[in-house]
């Protein structure tokens, strides 16, 4: 009987404790993420929260309408997620309602136990109190498949969770949520009232005299029977040769991240009817490179792949492969694809510094998510004074040597890494240099062709 007696004290000891663990964060995100000033210095007059899961990223589109309740110029405007939605943000971006960027920064001294704080300092020059923006949302890992498993000929459905309302820590007065899907075929959703689903769109709200972090669970279960190609890894060479080349190798480790296929897959069936028996599958790939590209190479582990072809624009030349075998979910394959761009393109030089500027896309050629990317920029040998300038942050940033047949001391190689990747982060990055040797100067007299960039 004491036995029991102790067991029984035990567990509820061990309730109590896993009720506290679960409930602490919560508590500390109220108290301490934002102190009393920060949390009443503005109003949210109206919050209307688009979610867009009908394309490969889902995206939030959040219009904010708030008013500064203190005197003198209004301090910043915080906007907050909690840890769940956190580790999700692939790509945040802040602006008015006429385009204009907003600067939004991380701030790190109030973000705490998995919780993000995002900071929003507004033109000094507005006179008024009253603000109208825009927070955009790009997501990754924000939806998972469920079944996790289907034959060759099952429909593919997706689960999205989120918190029904933004969660901010200023009192908003009124709030709409709206969710959009890919198709009509919504199995289930959150029906915290009023919540209407018209077509392919699920409204929630308006809600009223919302408090500040506020949260209610959405939960959407949904069809969708396209891909979701993810780029697990994409490693991306740029080799610059001051004879005149640059050459590029990209190295792509593909996979579709729709339920698992199970069961025989039949490619009779496949090629019958793709529509019925290739649903959530794909094949094709396109890429986007630059205008000038030339030389292109298609391969993997086996050899050349044949199935590929071109078209070239005024703007851009676009590739066209088709995978060795269609990719199903949880199937992936890996490939290289390789090609040239006269440097003149891509390189200009500095009257005022004598500095080389490299410019090239961040990020892929092919319109997917990315989970891990690393580019690395082999320049000529003697090259010094080495920095890059990104649009955004990178997780890392190191230095290689490599070596070629006639090489001596070895190339520097820059190597630039970052995980979870999304198609707007495929920017320019600009690489700067020094290559003062003058014998090697008579190599790229066609940079004096191009005109002089300005510092």
């Amino acid at each position: 009987m004491r036995v029991q007696q102790l067991v029984l004290i035990f567990i509820v000891v061990l309730a109590i404790q896993v009720f506290s663990d679960s409930s602490i964060d919560d508590v500390q995100v109220r108290q301490d993420l934002l102190n009393v000033k920060h949390q009443t210095s503005f109003v949210n007059d109206k919050v209307t929260k688009e979610i867009d899961l009908s394309a490969l990223v889902p995206t939030q589109r959040i219009e904010i309408k708030t008013t500064y309740k203190k005197k003198g110029e209004p301090s910043s405007y915080f906007v907050t997620f909690q840890k769940e939605m956190s580790d999700k943000i692939a790509f945040i971006k802040a602006s008015t309602i006429d385009g204009s960027t907003l600067k939004i920064v991380k701030d790190n001294k109030q973000s705490i136990n998995g919780y993000s704080v995002y900071s929003i300092n507004f033109p000094k020059e507005e006179s008024t109190k009253k603000f109208h923006f825009i927070v955009e949302l790009d997501l990754i890992n924000s939806q998972m498949p469920s079944p996790k498993t289907v034959t060759q000929k099952e429909d593919l459905f997706l689960v999205y969770t989120d918190n029904v309302f933004f969660y901010t820590p200023y009192p908003t007065k009124t709030q709409k949520t709206e969710i959009s899907f890919p198709s009509n075929f919504v199995k289930s959703h959150t029906k915290l009232t009023p919540t209407e689903l018209k077509g392919n769109k699920l409204v929630c709200g308006p809600y009223k005299k919302i408090n500040g972090f506020s949260h209610a669970d959405l939960k959407v279960h949904f069809q969708n029977n396209q891909p979701l190609p993810r780029i697990k890894s994409l490693t991306k060479t740029l080799t610059v040769s001051h004879f005149g080349n640059l050459f590029v190798d990209e190295y792509y480790v593909i996979s579709n991240e729709q339920a698992k296929l199970v069961g025989e897959f039949s490619r009779l069936d496949y090629s019958r009817n793709r529509q019925l028996s290739g649903r959530g599958s794909f094949q094709d790939v396109a890429l986007h490179l630059h205008e000038k590209a030339y030389g292109f190479e298609y391969f993997d582990i086996i050899g050349n792949i044949s199935t590929s072809q071109y078209t070239k624009t005024n703007d851009q030349t676009v590739i066209n492969l088709k995978t060795r075998f269609p990719i199903f979910g949880e199937w992936k394959t890996d490939f290289h694809f390789t090609y040239n761009i006269p440097l003149k393109h891509a390189l200009s030089k500095s009257k005022k510094t004598g500095l080389y500027r490299l410019t090239f896309p961040f990020g892929s050629s092919i319109n997917a998510p990315i989970e891990d990317f690393e580019m690395k920029i082999i320049l000529p040998e003697g090259t010094s004074k080495i920095n890059a300038e990104t649009p955004f942050g990178v997780d890392s940033q190191s230095f290689q040597v490599y070596n070629e047949f006639l090489d001596t001391t070895g190339r520097p190689v820059l190597v630039l890494e970052k995980n979870l990747l999304v198609p707007r982060h495929n920017q320019n990055v600009e690489i700067f240099y020094d290559l003062s040797f003058k014998k090697r100067e008579y190599l790229f007299s066609s940079i004096s062709q191009r005109s002089e960039f300005q510092e």
